[in-house]
């Protein structure tokens, strides 16, 4: 952390695949070129900015909460370092570990947060479009899907009566499913299948159980453990209860280790089914006062932030399923698109009552981001 901001930032507010390298390059510079494009100061790169006598300093203050982790910590004060240098000084970011909460950004309370996506659903309802099951093809569609320039203006269409844009989303990891019962491919392999998955969203359990699963929730840390033991069923129509083995869990990367069954048995079904943001989010009025010098900035640095963020988590989950891989594990890429078809167009097992939240125009928008993944 760069020196002015330990002094006036963190202190003063204590209370509170990676994909391969050309993959992950081109990446970049099609999300910075979105991010450009999305800000008012247009598409090209900011010039280093040199300092001077008399030159103006503005400060943004960007609140992470000390719960994201200690990656995203210092990402952001990599960030604030791009800031700083690429402005000249004129505009420097004071990074503060706290509470970072959508209200406290919507009142000004400071400029810059990192907020959950869960968050953001509270504030309103659609992000939780965002992670219902099967809508990304992997990260990479996440990714480019949500810092489109048509997405993020739709969301931030939404935001606007709440003092609160989005700048970036953020990929934090995704969710598999690990099986020694089927490679679920299709939707039909979904049909009488016990899954043992997280509580995190009932629609998310709603919707898999559409698909003709036999869903068994479990707390996330207790689905390991679930692995190939007998659970008790219970049928969301009201039957009889019915005792089942579960033979397919929904795991995180790092949680693939602890599954204790023999890994030659097992698939790996790379389903990214569901995937989390985290989202760099902004108090509306305090970006749009800034200059057009000083957006660009803003903007290049957004995308540096992204970048470095996101190739981290990928490294990270990538190496977990190599090794998963390497142990044994057999490695599905399901037909994601057949999935989301029979969820989101009508054609699952039973009758599907899609969220109120649901919004057709922004599902066939991320959609047509699945070609460029």
């Amino acid at each position: 952390m760069s020196k002015w901001m330990i002094s006036s930032g963190r202190a003063a507010c204590a209370p509170e695949t990676k994909n391969k390298g050309n993959t992950m390059k081109r990446l970049q510079r099609v999300l910075t070129g979105m991010l450009c494009a999305a800000q008012l100061c247009g598409c090209a790169s900011a010039p280093v900015q040199p300092s001077g006598p008399g030159q103006t300093t503005q400060t943004l203050r960007f609140i992470v909460s000390e719960d994201l982790g200690a990656d995203m910590l210092a990402a952001a004060d990599a960030f604030a370092d791009r800031v700083a240098r690429v402005s000249g000084g004129g505009l420097t970011i004071d990074v503060r570990t706290g509470r970072a909460e959508f209200g406290a950004l919507s009142r000004g309370d400071a400029e810059l947060m990192l907020l959950r996506n869960t968050q953001l659903a509270r504030a309103n309802s659609m992000f939780s479009m965002f992670t219902l099951p099967f809508l990304y093809d992997d990260n990479r569609h996440m990714s480019l899907a949500l810092n489109a320039q048509d997405v993020r203006a739709q969301v931030n269409e939404a935001l606007a009566g709440q003092g609160v844009s989005v700048l970036t989303a953020i990929y934090t990891g995704g969710l598999f499913f690990v099986s020694d019962a089927s490679e679920l491919r299709t939707p039909d392999d979904f049909r009488d299948l016990p899954i043992a998955m997280r509580t995190d969203s009932s629609d998310k359990l709603t919707l898999l159980g559409a698909l003709g699963a036999r869903v068994v929730p479990y707390s996330k840390d207790a689905i390991p453990a679930a692995f190939d033991t007998q659970a008790q069923y219970l049928p969301s129509d009201g039957q009889t209860p019915q005792t089942v083995a579960i033979g397919t869990a929904e795991v995180d990367a790092s949680q693939l280790k602890q599954i204790d069954a023999d890994p030659n048995t097992l698939y790996l079904i790379k389903s990214y089914h569901t995937c989390t943001p985290v989202w760099l989010a902004a108090n509306t009025a305090a970006v749009e006062s800034l200059g057009s010098y000083e957006q660009a900035v803003l903007s290049e640095a957004c995308a540096g932030l992204l970048a470095e963020l996101e190739e981290r988590f990928i490294t990270t989950e990538q190496a977990a399923i190599d090794a998963s891989e390497r142990e044994g594990m057999l490695l599905v890429e399901p037909e994601r698109a057949q999935i989301a078809a029979a969820l989101y167009d009508g054609t699952a097992e039973r009758a599907v009552v899609l969220p109120s939240y649901f919004d057709r125009r922004l599902y066939d928008l991320i959609e047509s981001y699945a070609t460029l993944s």
